[in-house]
Formats: structure tokens, sequence, C-alpha cells
């Protein structure tokens, strides 16, 4: 029995989850998972964005690890006989050399019909075999359901921390872009001042890098864990009855011991640092309109009450990145590019702002069709081929106003999103009533939320265009891709009367 268990066991391990047969050139994705090489390119190329089939997490299709050690096993297995597969034969009381009918409840023993008379059970409540199986499979089916619910609370909770940590990431590149902005006019004073300041930031940003891998990794530690023990409680169903109830105890006592620690999003000390260094910008904004010679001063007690909040680790890193900041970053805001803009538009003198008055059909005859029909859209420049861009945007107009903002890829001349490839559009459809993601013009769901302001954070390196509500700095979505070409914000008006100012 026992040969038989650790054979069969050896064998779910080697199996592709796709095709159900031996693993050739295995690969682990991103999340962990191993699939047939051959398998998961097959998956990919029926998907832009290519999720695990088993988790749905998303994987990055330029980071498939070969296994090697997987692929050693996988030639072993097949290498083996194939009797060493096949069920024993009935088993039979080691005592006695009966065959075993009979379940103890107390003991948790298999008895044959001697031990089941002796005088050691002779008391206890016995059973069938099978009618015992029968009474713990209910049991079983219980704890995968409850675990089944734990695991859908656990990726509920992980979406939501990310999401936290992604708009934490944006809310740093916003206040980065507030403190260039303002110390751009008076460079020669203030360099020693900004550098600080934006070394800070590059600090919380680094850190909030750091939180997010901790936070999966963590909260994906525990989903494996719990997935592991639903597998195990899902083989036992499928498994002959003595193998079922054998050790069910120790099984069962894990699962009812199981209980998710869902890490902490962002650490208080990190928000505090970011809500401690936003009053700061605000107050030397306000200080720099009033008594710029008061920034010295203010200037060495921030910097002294920020250092001595930072422990040795934290100091070290600090260091390390000051010295790498020595070079200061260019301010680049954006701005509204009216060279790619529907002619019924019309743009303020500072590029901020477009409006859509009235809407005179007879500028569409022209042979230029609308990138993204119904909607009067236009570019923001610049572009974006590498690092973060972040802006906020408030879409005003009458109560039936319908708006778009994203990222969308550079298309050819006169080419249309909707007639394009997949993964050249990444937006948020906004009006009154809610919102909706869409990529290119499919809809991924809608969103209850009422917007008046919306910002867009782009991670180019890493793939991310997250969306959050600029006014309570709320998540409201994330894309997850790859970009191959440069990105560029996209803006769009639907409503005679409306417009759209960006705040940045």
């Amino acid at each position: 029995m026992a040969s038989l268990n650790r054979a069969n066991k050896l064998l779910e391990d080697v199996i592709c989850p796709i095709c159900m047969e031996i693993l050739q050139n295995p690969v682990t994705i991103d999340c962990g998972h191993n699939f047939c090489l051959q398998c998961i390119h097959l998956v990919g190329k029926t998907t832009e964005n290519l999720q695990c089939p088993l988790c749905k997490l998303p994987v990055n299709k330029n980071m498939l690890r070969p296994n090697k050690l997987l692929a050693s096993l996988a030639e072993k297995i097949q290498a083996m006989d194939p009797a060493e597969f096949q069920p024993e034969e009935e088993p039979r009381c080691r005592k006695h050399k009966e065959k075993i009918h009979y379940f103890c409840e107390k003991d948790k023993k298999f008895l044959c019909l001697v031990c089941r008379d002796s005088r050691d059970h002779k008391t206890h409540e016995v059973t069938l075999v099978d009618e015992a199986a029968q009474n713990y499979k209910v049991q079983i089916e219980t704890e995968v359901q409850y675990l089944g619910q734990k695991d859908k609370e656990i990726i509920k909770e992980k979406k939501k921390g990310e999401g936290e940590i992604q708009v934490f990431r944006a809310q740093v590149h916003l206040e980065k872009l507030k403190v260039l902005e303002v110390f751009k006019n008076v460079r020669q004073r203030l360099e020693e001042e900004e550098r600080f300041l934006l070394s800070r930031l590059s600090w919380l940003e680094q850190e909030g890098v750091k939180q997010i891998e901790e936070y999966v990794t963590d909260t994906e530690g525990q989903l494996t864990t719990l997935r592991r023990l639903t597998r195990s409680l899902k083989n036992r169903l499928q498994a002959p009855s003595m193998e079922l109830l054998e050790g069910l105890n120790d099984v069962l006592s894990r699962t009812r011991e199981f209980e998710f620690h869902n890490p902490t999003a962002v650490p208080i000390n990190l928000e505090k640092k970011i809500n401690e260094a936003k009053a700061r910008h605000d107050s030397i904004i306000e200080t720099l309109k009033q008594f710029t010679d008061n920034l010295t001063t203010e200037g060495k007690e921030d910097k002294s009450a920020f250092l001595n909040s930072l422990d040795k680790k934290d100091m070290k890193n600090w260091h390390l990145l000051h010295k790498n900041n020595s070079k200061l970053p260019t301010s680049v805001l954006i701005t509204l590019d009216s060279t790619s803009s529907d002619p019924n538009l019309t743009f303020s003198q500072d590029l901020k702002k477009a409006s859509l008055y009235v809407v005179d059909s007879t500028l569409n005859t022209q042979a230029k069709p609308r990138q993204l029909y119904p909607f009067h859209c236009v570019r923001g420049s610049p572009g974006l081929s590498s690092g973060r861009g972040l802006w906020e945007v408030e879409i005003q107009g009458p109560p039936s106003r319908v708006g778009i903002v994203g990222v969308v890829v550079e298309l050819p001349q006169g080419s249309q999103i909707q007639n394009s490839e997949p993964g050249c559009l990444w937006a948020l459809r906004i009006s009154s009533s809610g919102c909706q993601p869409i990529t290119n013009c499919s809809i991924q769901e809608n969103l209850p939320i009422c917007l008046r302001k919306v910002g867009v954070y782009v991670d180019y390196d890493r793939g991310d265009v997250v969306f959050y509500d600029a006014i309570t700095n709320k998540h409201i979505y994330t894309f997850q891709t790859s970009f191959n070409k440069q990105v560029f914000p996209l803006f769009g008006l639907l409503a005679a009367r409306s417009s759209i100012t960006l705040s940045l």
C-alpha cells in the first residue's frame, strides 16, 4: 500500500495540467506551476495577456523557466515498470492475516473480524470500512468547500492589497512631479533641498516596490499551502476507502487549523512617511509663495526628522540611494497634442484643457476616421517608452457626459483602435453612472464608481497601467501587460459641452 501511494504521488507531480500526460520539456511560470513547454506555448498563442491555466495569475511569456529537476523526475517515472502503479491485492490484518472489513471510530484503526470481537475493540463503535469512508467523505467535502471560500477571500484581499500598493507608488510619483514643477524655477538656491526630497520619494518608491513583492510572496505562500491542502483532500475523495481513511485525522486537523494571515499591504510606517512627505511638500509650495528665505531652516528640520526615523538598515539604503540621485531627473508634464486631435475639439492656450462644444458632422467627412469611434479623442504628449508616467484629469460637463482616459500605442496613420491588433489600448470609460475598464473596445467589467477626477499611473517597465480616484486616492483598476511599443496618454469625449482638464 505504501509503495503504491508513493508511486502514484510521484506520478501526480509530473502530470501536465493541460494535456494530462507526463511532462515533456517542463517549464515553470511566474506563479510556480509547471507545464509542458509546448502546451503553455499553445495557450499563449490564443491570448495576448497570458494567464496561468490553474490559478489565473498573469504570466510573462518571456519568463518561462526550464525545470531540469522535474524533467529528470519525469524521465525516471517513464522508465518505471507500469506494474508499480497498479493496485495491490486486498489488504489483510497484520496480526490475524484476515481480510479487513471494519473501521474503529474510537481508535481510528482498521479491523478484521477477529479484531472487531477482541477485548480491545468489542465495546467501541465499529462500522464497515466503506460506510466509514462515506461518512468522512461528507466531512471532506465540507472542508473542501470551506477552503475554496477561503481561497476566494484571499484572492480578493490580495487584489485589494496590490491595488493599494500601486496607488501608494502613484502618490509617490505624483509628489515627485509636484516637487519638480515647483523647484525648477528656483534651481540654483534649492538644489540641495530638492535632492533630499526626491531622494526620500525615491526611497519610498523603492520601499513600495519591495512591499508589493513581499506582499505577493506572503499571500502566494499562503495560497500555495491552502491549495496543497485542498489538493490533498480532493485526491482522497478519489482514493480507495482504505487510502482515504489512512492518516485522515492529521489532514483534517491541518485544514481546520489553516487561517489566512492577511499581511499589511502598505505598512503604517510607510503611510506615515508618505503622508509626512506630502505634508512637507505642500508646506514648501506655500512657503515658496510667501517667504523663499525660510526654506533653508525648514529643510534642515525636515531632513533631520526623516533621517532620525530610519533604522540602520534603512539608513544604509538611504545613503546609497541619495548618492545615486546626485543627477536630478527632468520634470516632464503631460500636455494635449492638438495635432493628433479630432477636429471637433478645441484647446486652451496652455494645452491643458480640451472642450467639445458642438459636434459638427461636416468636419468628420474628411479622410481621417476617428481613432476610437464614437469618441472625439486627443493624444497626450510626450509618449512613454520606459520608466514611469502619471497624469490626473477631470471630466466636466452635463450629467450625460461620457469620457475615456487611458494609454494607447502609436498606430499607423488613419487606422482605428477597433480594427487594430489586441493590446493597443488600456483605458477607463467614465460616465456619471460608473466606469468600465476596456481594452481595444472590449469592456472588462462594470465598476459602480462615480468619478470626477481620475489619476493614471503607468509603469512602462513593469507593464502596469493603474487607475485611481484622484480625489480619494482609492485604487480603481490595474491592467497588467507588457509593452513593446511607445505608448501615449489618450483622452476622449462623447457629449457636447463637455471638457477634460489636466491638473498636472
